[in-house]
């Protein structure tokens, strides 16, 4: 499955010291339009799917 979507992956790069630091930033809300149609063989991720695995205190 790693080839269906790897044109899809967004790039980024910053650097920070310490984790403090990097959970620290202002996060950026982004928003992908929905396809008309889910053909990928997995479940669609919603937004947000990420804040489970981020440290109790800097969850919203």
């Amino acid at each position: 499955f790693m080839k269906l979507r790897l044109d899809r992956v967004l790039y980024a790069e910053f650097e920070a010291e310490s984790l403090e630091e990097a959970l620290a930033c202002n996060p950026v809300d982004i928003k992908f339009s929905t396809p008309e149609q889910w053909v990928a063989p997995y479940p669609k991720y919603d937004y947000g799917w990420w804040e489970r695995f981020l440290p109790p205190t800097n969850q919203q």
